[in-house]
């Protein structure tokens, strides 16, 4: 018999793509070209809007990847497997899951590192990067999309 699951992994989703997608619209509506130069100016921003949406799409991006693979694991591999899982990093998740392609391991890497930076901010400790909340935020959105792709 198979049991009934209610999960938010479908609004995770939704959150983080409604968020990356008010970013993507604010780099094109929020900056205007330089005249005579290369480059752009930037619109003020005094409610950092797309910081704040930046942000939402890497975290929602995390949860989103914790709860599909969650899901995944318990109905492929069972619950045991996934307690042996648990508190594995994403990569490991996904290897488990079938992922073979090393360029999408490697992203989700250098995601899991990043949003750890971000949500558990340690302000006196510098790892020497500079990293921009709206790049991040790419970086997040296109493996929602590949994982999305290769798991769903």
């Amino acid at each position: 018999m198979n049991q009934l699951v209610v999960t938010n992994v479908s609004i995770y989703k939704a959150i983080a793509e409604d968020a990356y997608a008010q970013v993507a619209d604010a780099e094109k509506t929020e900056r205007t070209l330089k005249p005579y130069s290369s480059g752009y100016i930037l619109r003020y921003d005094p409610k950092q809007r797309s910081f704040k949406n930046s942000m939402i799409t890497v975290v929602f991006t995390g949860m989103w990847l914790e709860a599909l693979t969650h899901l995944l694991i318990v109905r492929d591999h069972g619950e045991d497997k996934y307690r042996e899982y648990d508190r594995k990093i994403y990569e490991d998740k996904l290897r488990l899951l079938g992922v073979e392609d090393e360029s999408l391991l490697a992203q989700v890497t250098e995601f899991r590192i990043t949003r750890k930076e971000l949500v558990h901010e340690k302000a006196f400790f510098d790892n020497g990067t500079i990293k921009t909340a709206q790049k991040e935020a790419k970086v997040a959105y296109d493996i929602l999309c590949r994982v999305g792709a290769v798991l769903i």
